[in-house]
């Protein structure tokens, strides 16, 4: 209608001097594009950051401002929802510095997802495999491939749902097995029997 004003495109809404106040009304913009920009400016505040990390990770870790805004508070990740912790976690290259704060702060419910990921140092499996959540360990003793000495510390855990998890491995040392044949929970000596069984002969045409 004359005399209304035309809407802005959206790459005309943000400019290099876009306010924090307005960069946290268009964080709710109905354009994702919009929303995208929003996580990648230098000016959106870090509780906005967190919001927008769920939809778009790769556009928050690419924000310039991040290193200073985590320079300045650095317990900035606390205020972040749990949605962008699982969204971080389901990239392959998720920061040192996010999975070290789910190591020291992080509930339950995030840290079996990274007790899974590719991406963790020795350091950090082996912290995760002293985690007093049972859900955590067994994660970590499901993991493709661990040292000698950790697996037989894990064979040995206190709660059979980790032992279970060492005795579903494909392979183990004798020393690992041996220990899992006495196990006390029948579970983990069926699981073990099973997993360890010889394959059936194949017949040959003689």
């Amino acid at each position: 209608m004359a005399g209304e004003a035309e809407p802005l495109p959206p790459t005309d809404l943000l400019t290099a001097r876009t306010p924090a106040a307005e960069l946290t009304v268009l964080a709710s913009h109905p354009e994702a594009e919009v929303r995208a920009r929003v996580a990648r400016h230098p000016n959106t505040p870090a509780s906005v950051l967190g919001a927008l990390t769920p939809e778009f990770p790769q556009e928050v870790l690419a924000n310039p401002a991040l290193p200073l805004l985590r320079l300045a508070d650095p317990h900035l990740l606390r205020g972040w929802p749990d949605a962008a912790f699982h969204a971080l976690l389901r990239r392959p290259d998720i920061p040192a510095w996010v999975r070290t704060h789910l190591i020291r702060h992080g509930r339950t419910e995030l840290l079996i997802p990274l007790a899974q990921h590719a991406a963790l140092t020795e350091a950090e499996i082996l912290t995760l495999a002293r985690h007093a959540a049972w859900l955590v360990r067994a994660r970590i003793a499901a993991r493709p491939a661990l040292p000698p000495d950790l697996l037989a510390a894990l064979a040995t855990d206190p709660d059979y749902g980790v032992r279970l998890a060492v005795a579903s491995r494909p392979s183990l040392p004798e020393d690992v097995a041996r220990t899992l044949r006495e196990d006390p929970s029948r579970f983990v000596r069926q699981v073990l029997g099973q997993t360890r069984e010889p394959a059936p002969p194949v017949d040959r045409p003689v």
